[in-house]
C-alpha cells in the first residue's frame, strides 16, 4: 500500500534522510563528490523544519510513506520561484529513496502535487532539473517538454539545469 499525505514537521527527520540518501545517490559524479560528502540528515532536517513551519499557505509539501509507514519519498511546490509568464506553478522538489525507485511513488508523488496546484488555479507547471540527471527521462515520460535551460555556479562548479514545462498544470483523476 503506497500512500501520499501532507508532510508535517515532525516529518522533518524522514524527509531529511529521503534528501540526503537521493543526493548522494543521484548526483555522484555531477556534484562535487565534497559537497556531497558535507550533508547530512541533521542539518537538512533542521531546513526541513523551517520550511514546514514558515511554508504555510504557498508550499506544498506531500511525502509518500511504503507500506510498513515509512516516508520514502517526498515532493515541493507552489506558486514559481522565478519570472517565467508561460508557467504559474513549481514543483521545487521531487525525491524518492533509491531503494524505492521506479516503484509508483515519484509518479503517484508528482501526480498528488499537480492536482493540488491545479486546485489552486496556477496556470503551467515547471521544474528545473540537472541535465546530467537520468531522472530527466521521468518528467519526460509525464509529458514535460524542455522549455528552459540554464547553467548555476554549484559547489564551485558550472551546472547546466534544463526546465521542463507543462502549458497546462496536469490535473488527473
Amino acid at each position: 500500500m503506497l500512500t501520499i499525505r501532507p508532510a508535517e514537521t515532525d516529518d522533518a527527520p524522514a524527509i531529511a534522510k529521503v534528501h540526503v540518501d537521493t543526493w548522494r545517490a543521484a548526483y555522484r559524479s555531477i556534484i562535487p563528490q565534497d559537497y556531497l560528502d558535507t550533508l547530512t540528515v541533521q542539518n537538512r532536517t533542521i531546513g526541513w523544519v523551517r520550511l514546514l513551519e514558515r511554508g504555510g499557505k504557498d508550499l506544498i509539501t506531500l511525502v509518500s510513506e511504503d507500506n510498513d509507514g515509512r516516508i520514502v519519498g517526498f515532493a515541493s511546490g507552489g506558486r514559481i520561484r522565478h519570472r517565467e509568464p508561460r508557467f504559474e506553478a513549481e514543483i521545487s522538489s521531487l525525491y524518492i529513496s533509491p531503494r524505492v525507485q521506479r516503484s509508483d511513488h515519484g509518479r503517484r508523488l508528482f501526480l498528488s502535487l499537480s492536482n493540488r496546484l491545479a486546485q489552486r488555479n496556477l496556470k503551467g507547471l515547471f521544474v528545473w532539473v540537472l541535465a546530467d540527471n537520468p531522472a530527466r527521462t521521468f518528467y519526460e515520460a509525464l509529458g514535460g517538454r524542455e522549455v528552459s535551460e540554464i547553467t548555476r555556479d554549484f559547489a564551485g562548479v558550472p551546472l547546466r539545469e534544463v526546465g521542463y514545462g507543462w502549458a497546462e498544470t496536469p490535473s488527473y483523476e
